[in-house]
């Protein structure tokens, strides 16, 4: 497809354009750069995202946007665009961020250069050449019996409870992160750890790989210090749940309701 009817899609620090519609927002249909826009900024081509071409523009400062355009900020921006525009958004995020903090090379402190095609950047002296980052991370739903563990740390809103996270560590298998999560978070020890689904995140790179995981042995432990509280909840008492409807966490906990009240 050629570049004069790709579509572009803009971001403002960490807001994207969207275009408010009757029932909500939607990803503009722009195929060339508005005169309200000031766009000397970075541009990354995203690929073909469901049969239409796509390239990021980040432009900078704040922007009057004339009707129906709005800036919206990224977390609210998925859910308005779940989950027909999600993964075009996450990717043109996470490339941006990753642009942003690969600037210089690591290995001798020249300015890299992007290349012409696919995300990659290269430095002109060593030749080493950078991808964005991508931070595999776990998330696990422990059940015991009819009921399910919930924590939560200090920074969540309140009342509001998730599952236990954290990112793989080099030279662990998925599996291995599970347990040791576990085993940090809240002293328990589990087992028939089984895959569930997966999620790109991008706050600020993270893929979520998420297992359901049943109790072994152990007593609630707060460990590490990283969680404020944690308990076992029935499905029919359970507190709070993260306010995003698209988490994979909630999608975790959901499910596990659904099976406690088949």
């Amino acid at each position: 497809m050629s570049a004069d009817i790709t579509q572009k899609l803009y971001y403002c620090s960490d807001h994207v354009l969207l275009e408010k519609t009757e029932t909500g927002y939607s990803i503009p249909p722009l195929k060339s750069v508005p005169d309200w826009l000031n766009t000397n900024q970075s541009v990354y081509p995203l690929g073909q995202y469901q049969n239409t071409a796509f390239e990021v523009i980040e432009v900078s400062g704040p922007k009057e946007l004339p009707l129906p355009y709005h800036w919206v900020a990224l977390r609210l921006a998925l859910e308005a665009v779940f989950p027909e525009g999600f993964g075009l958004l996450v990717r043109a995020h996470q490339v941006l961020h990753w642009d942003k903090n690969h600037r210089y090379c690591g290995h001798c402190g020249t300015p890299t250069q992007k290349n012409t095609t696919g995300f990659e950047k290269q430095c002109p002296s060593c030749h080493l050449l950078f991808y964005p980052r991508i931070s595999p991370s776990i998330i696990v739903l422990i059940r015991k019996d009819n009921e399910v563990l919930l924590a939560r740390k200090a920074d969540f809103l309140p009342n509001v409870y998730g599952l236990i996270a954290g990112f793989v560590e080099v030279g662990e298998s998925l599996e291995q992160t599970v347990e040791r999560e576990v085993s940090e978070e809240v002293g328990l020890e589990v087992k028939n750890i089984q895959y569930f689904d997966s999620q790109p995140w991008p706050f600020p790179d993270s893929l979520m790989i998420a297992f359901t995981a049943d109790y072994a042995s152990g007593e609630i432990n707060l460990r590490d210090g990283e969680l404020e509280s944690a308990g076992w909840y029935r499905a029919d008492n359970l507190p709070g749940l993260p306010r995003s409807s698209i988490s994979i966490s909630r999608k975790l906990i959901e499910s596990f309701i659904e099976k406690q009240t088949d």
